[in-house]
């Protein structure tokens, strides 16, 4: 199977995979969105002729058209599914098409950027139901924050201490409603899965707000006598050499 041969299959799975959505939620209405639009067409020039990639963003372009932009702008949310798992052809004796489930999750803070990313942050992932360990990851994944504009085309390229693919990605999309689309190659012993686009939503958190800060200790008064008796005032001496009165 060479990659025009995957594109157009790629091409046509994922057109069924959007009608299936489509038939979930209704006819497709969602008004144009001139940012996103002209977002989607950077993509595209970005995609340049990898053919693969040119089906991934052609995938998200027309989730666009699904979705109601304005709408996803306010939806919140942690960890989410893409909207269905993507059919993959080439895994060898599990049969000609199997499938892969990706993810996105938003939730957590962790330094390491690994299965809770830091807020503003959002980490891909796929799973496949091929058996055993990838050797190689070819997955990428085209995305665009719907709220800020920021958008993107990153392969899935994080390893494991063991230098082995996690099968997954951290973007740093700040906050705010995700649109994006998966595809690629996984590399397995014995195998070679393609994995056709499928398409997802998902939300990222605002930061924390930071906690404030602790006020500082007043320095302390002097010290003030006890409230009581006032002390007697000593009365005054005769000077030396003076007769005293008697």
């Amino acid at each position: 199977m060479n990659g025009r041969t995957i594109a157009r299959a790629a091409a046509t799975v994922t057109s069924l995979g959007i009608g299936a959505v489509l038939g979930l939620t209704g006819t497709a209405s969602a008004a144009p969105d001139a940012s996103t639009d002209q977002t989607i067409t950077q993509l595209t020039e970005r995609a340049g002729t990898d053919q693969a990639a040119r089906a991934g963003v052609d995938a998200l372009g027309a989730y666009t058209k699904l979705v109601d932009v304005a709408e996803l702008r306010d939806i919140a949310g942690n960890w989410a599914p893409f909207a269905y798992a993507a059919p993959t052809f080439g895994c060898g004796s599990n049969g000609p098409i199997t499938t892969i489930i990706a993810a996105g999750t938003t939730e957590g803070i962790n330094p390491h950027q690994g299965a809770n990313p830091e807020p503003g942050t959002l980490r891909f992932s796929a799973t496949p139901s091929h058996p055993g360990a990838p050797l190689s990851s070819g997955l990428v994944v085209a995305w665009l924050n719907v709220n800020n504009g920021r958008s993107g085309i990153d392969a899935l390229d994080d390893m494991t201490e063991f230098n082995l693919p996690t099968l997954s990605k951290t973007v740093h999309s700040g906050p705010g409603t995700v649109i994006a689309s998966m595809w690629g190659v996984i590399g397995y012993p014995g195998a070679h899965c393609v994995m056709t686009p499928t398409v997802g939503t998902f939300v990222v958190p605002d930061a924390p707000a930071p906690a404030p800060a602790a006020p500082q200790n007043p320095p302390a008064a002097p010290a003030q006598p006890a409230p009581g008796i006032a002390p007697a005032t000593p009365e005054p001496q005769p000077a030396p050499g003076s007769a005293a009165t008697p």
